[in-house]
């Protein structure tokens, strides 16, 4: 005999053999979405998380097949991917089922399980209906987030022939509603996981050294350019992954790299770090100069500041002007990815320890403390939507214009962006003018701009399907203005849609978050500059900014 808390705080005794069986499943169930939580925040991989989920609905239900189609968010065009268990694993009619706009219309007012026998939909739709019953499917569930559906899960037949009944409908619904969450922000994992890959390959893609160190300082990470300097002048250098850990010391030991670690002492401390003009190295005939800047950065503890050193070499030619790429950029987009996923998985974390209570309260028969701590799960789910939807938000911008060279900014950009695989089958050209002179600009925001407009011709270029892309980037000088345009043989813009670009909330793309333009449009207003759209649709746009010249 068992004694539990029902919902109205009294003693109640003698479960059902029924009663005993739902909750030996439903502890089941949240042992197996306690799992499911700790694989998705330990390794937010999409196709892991989905066939766990699959093979633990196929647990939950005793069913040898499963399917779930999601949407795609990171796709441009409405695409949607496909996962199954079982006979649904290779069928072809199921792989093939579009989900519209008419279908989460009809399945999504009341977020529930739909019996597929007991399926009647209107229509065209009932051809949906039809081939879930064709191919064996039972039950149906659409998977919704933030009042969208962003996929459909699928079961087939439930042992011995058995229909699927009121307490496997109750029981689907929590495990849906429970890891829909972990589905829809795994697609955010993975483009942060994708942005970090590609900060580290620019790190690697630059000429200049780049070496981090900790709070011991202690070698954390080295870029090629920094592993081919230090190669060059110390022999005992054998790997890469041989300078794991190594103290700063015998990085930059005094008979290799004599006086720097005194000058790297005396700058460290500085707010902003300071730059060490003309550093000398030796070995033979070899003889190299770099200029150097030490920087802290907020490590991957919210306590560790790491220390970032960047070698420039600056032998036989003269230090630029203005580095554009300088560290502190690639350390604020490997700082912003860092601080995503630490604030991402602490509510993965909480959602982790809240399933684990409600195992135990479940376990405990204390419905009380139960229904308490999915309330709170609840909370903080919805306290995750708003931290995700708070990314979005781009608008404020600090604005520091000083009297720079345009041509040198672009000519930093279009370097940067080449060698980039979206630009591949792209010929960049330029018309710089000659004597521009200077532009009272903020040199950071223009290369942000430049780098928003490039990204979008590339993707007009390729929504255009051109084998050759074109791009062209020109200046010229005015009476008291200096003019940039930037022109792509790109799909073009619809006229109607000219007066909406730069605004929020706008995109051209079908599946555009449209802060790329909104970011241009703010770097427009921070300049007092004007803008002209000149665009043929099928042919290509020319976006031309007008900036005061000084």
């Amino acid at each position: 005999m068992n004694n539990f808390l029902n919902g109205s705080g009294r003693i109640q005794t003698d479960l059902s053999d029924e009663e005993r069986a739902m909750q030996d499943r439903n502890v089941l169930a949240l042992d197996a979405l306690s799992k499911l939580a700790r694989q998705f925040s330990n390794r937010p991989d999409l196709d892991s998380l989905m066939d766990l989920l699959l093979l633990t609905l196929s647990g939950q239900f005793s069913v040898t097949s499963a399917f779930a189609i999601l949407l795609d968010p990171r796709s441009e065009r409405q695409s949607q991917l496909y996962f199954a268990i079982g006979k649904f694993k290779q069928n072809d009619l199921l792989s093939s089922l579009v989900l519209t706009r008419e279908l989460e219309d009809h399945l999504t007012p009341e977020v529930k399980p739909h019996k597929a026998y007991d399926l009647a939909l209107p229509g065209q739709l009932a051809n949906f209906g039809y081939i879930l019953q064709e191919c064996g499917v039972h039950m149906i569930m659409p998977l919704v987030h933030d009042s969208k559906m962003i996929g459909l899960l699928g079961l087939g037949g439930l042992v011995a022939g058995r229909r699927c009944n009121d307490a496997d409908c109750e029981l689907l619904t929590t495990i849906v509603n429970t890891v829909t969450p972990f589905i829809a922000n795994s697609f955010l994992f993975l483009e942060i996981s994708e942005l970090n890959l590609w900060h580290l390959s620019i790190l690697d893609s630059v000429k200049q050294g780049v070496f981090v160190f900790d709070n011991n300082d202690r070698l954390k990470k080295v870029n090629a350019a920094g592993y081919q300097i230090l190669s060059e002048f110390k022999s005992s250098v054998r790997s890469i992954e041989s300078l794991q850990a190594v103290p700063m010391s015998l990085i930059f030991s005094e008979k290799a790299f004599p006086g720097w670690l005194k000058r790297i002492d005396a700058s460290r401390d500085l707010e902003h770090g300071k730059p060490l003009e003309n550093m000398v190295v030796n070995k033979g005939d070899n003889e190299r100069i770099f200029n150097i800047r030490v920087s802290r950065v907020l490590g991957e503890s919210s306590r560790s500041h790491d220390l970032v050193i960047t070698l420039d070499d600056i032998t036989g030619q003269k230090q630029s002007e203005q580095r554009l790429f300088e560290l502190e950029k690639f350390a604020e987009k490997g700082l912003m990815a860092s601080s995503i996923a630490h604030e991402l998985n602490n509510f993965l974390g909480l959602i982790l320890g809240g399933v684990e209570l409600a195992e135990v309260a479940s376990k405990r028969n204390d419905s009380e403390r139960l229904e308490g701590t999915l309330e709170k799960l609840k909370l903080t789910v919805a306290k995750m939507e708003r931290f995700t939807a708070g990314l979005m938000d781009y608008s404020r911008m600090d604005t520091a214009r000083t009297p720079q060279n345009l041509n040198t900014i672009i000519t930093d950009v279009l370097s940067f962006v080449s060698v980039q695989k979206k630009f591949s089958n792209i010929t960049i050209s330029t018309q710089l003018g000659e004597a521009l002179g200077k532009v009272n600009i903020d040199g950071h925001q223009i290369a942000q701009l430049l780098l928003n407009l490039l990204n979008n011709a590339a993707d007009a270029i390729d929504e255009a399907e051109r084998k050759i892309g074109e791009i062209e980037v020109r200046t010229s000088k005015g009476k008291s203005s200096v003019v940039l345009s930037i022109s792509d043989n790109g799909i073009g813009v619809k006229p109607e849609l000219k007066d909406k670009l730069f605004r929020s909330s706008f995109t051209t793309k079908k599946h555009g978050h449209g802060y790329g333009l909104v970011t241009v449009g703010n770097i427009i207003s921070n300049h007092e500059a004007t803008f002209e759209v000149d665009s043929t649709m099928g042919q290509g746009t020319t976006f031309t900014f007008t900036f005061a010249a000084v």
